[in-house]
């Protein structure tokens, strides 16, 4: 082999090392916590959830797929099969199991496969480079015929309010237990001196199936009670919990009611047919709770393109309530959003947001993942080509 071929030979491998660092060098980490999974005690033809997060170490948002396997399989289902994930934008993964009813009992064991695709689908001008990432979440699932009920409730609240508007007692619940449950809650409402029972309520409506959690709200009529100060003993019965809190019955106009509309956002530039979500974000900043809606709409030029407008939802003292609208634009453009929020017999000031819509094309990304591609079959077919060449030269001195 002549040093001409030799440096021919290693040019082209040099090139092959920088042309696969680059294919690699934009891939991201990726983590789930917890590592491993145990339904414990599930009963046949039943239900259980658990919550997993789902993190990436790069600030370019990042396609995650599922696949369930192993024996659980068929059990196994989720919100989304595929979303995206970011360092900022953690994902949490409900993992749905629903056994059948005729499965026996025993220990069962699975795994549910995450993996990672390229990262440059959507992301123009960024690093290019395809990520097929894995990692596998180990599941482990115990069948049981014995069905038990258990529960946890914490987190009771209840707030002032005007004379004739609705108390609004919370409490939440977590059904630990394998069977659906219809948590009881009892309220005794006694007077300032706690000496006289002024009224008594018990609810047990809501259904919580296992191993989910719930804010339960029960409202009681405040217009045949009289101003003042009361107390409640609230109580779980089936979770043995209860406390006991303070709260007051005032004249109507002493609480005051006020909200901001916080922001509407969207994503800045989309294509014509891609679907995107806007997001209204009101706070209650008064000090009563009030039911708010979101009314606005969507102009492209001095067109109408879409109406806004949300359901009437209850917003507690200091929540934040998202309103959440979805638009597919039809044809490019500059669309703009605006809106208010109506509350209380009051609205806040208009706010708006800009969506620049435009024609769907090549991504950059893509056409640069191909071309590094075609770079690097021409340089393994050089390669090929060279080799081979030099093994006939060396075949021709043999036979002479």
């Amino acid at each position: 082999m002549n040093n001409k071929t030799r440096i021919g030979i290693k040019t082209g491998i040099i090139t092959l090392i920088i042309i696969v660092n680059l294919l690699y060098v934009s891939s991201a980490n990726i983590g789930v916590s917890p590592a491993n999974v145990y339904f414990k005690d599930v009963l046949r033809g039943g239900y259980a959830e658990r919550i997993v997060t789902i993190t990436v170490d790069s600030e370019e948002p990042i396609k995650i797929s599922l696949e369930p396997r192993g024996e659980i399989v068929d059990w196994v289902s989720f919100e989304e099969k595929e979303f995206e994930v970011s360092r900022n934008k953690p994902y949490y993964l409900k993992i749905i199991l629903q056994p059948p009813v005729d499965i026996p009992n025993g220990n069962y064991t699975g795994f549910l496969r995450v993996t990672t695709s390229s990262k440059n689908k959507g992301v123009e001008g960024q690093a290019t480079g395809v990520i097929n990432a894995a990692l596998d979440l180990y599941l482990e699932v115990k069948i049981t015929d014995v069905e038990f009920s258990s529960c946890r409730a914490w987190d009771f609240q209840v707030e002032s309010v005007e004379k004739g508007d609705d108390i609004l007692f919370k409490v939440k619940v977590l059904n630990e237990g394998n069977v659906r449950l219809y948590p009881t809650i009892k309220i005794d409402m006694w007077d300032q001196e706690r000496t006289e029972l002024v009224k008594q309520v018990e609810f047990s409506e809501d259904m919580i199936i296992p191993t989910t959690e719930k804010e339960l709200n029960i409202k009681v009529e405040s217009s045949d009670m009289n101003l003042g100060q009361y107390w409640a003993e609230i109580t779980s019965i089936e979770c043995y919990a209860a406390q006991t809190l303070t709260f007051d019955i005032l004249e109507e106009g002493a609480l005051k009611a006020q909200g901001n509309l916080l922001r509407i956002s969207s994503p800045t530039w989309i294509k014509v047919d891609d679907t995107t979500i806007i997001e209204a974000l009101f706070e209650n900043t008064g000090e009563k709770n009030v039911n708010a809606r979101f009314k606005g709409e969507i102009t492209l030029g001095s067109r109408v393109i879409q109406i806004l407008e949300s359901e009437l939802s209850s917003v507690s003292i200091g929540e934040i309530e998202t309103f959440k609208f979805y638009f597919t634009p039809r044809k490019e453009g500059k669309y703009i959003v605006t809106g208010m929020v109506f509350y209380d017999g009051k609205r806040t000031f208009e706010k708006s947001t800009v969506i620049n819509v435009e024609k769907k094309g090549f991504d950059i990304g893509i056409i640069r993942t191909i071309l590094i591609y075609l770079i690097l079959l021409i340089v393994i077919a050089y390669l090929a080509y060279k080799i081979k060449k030099e093994k006939r030269r060396n075949n021709l001195r043999w036979k002479r």
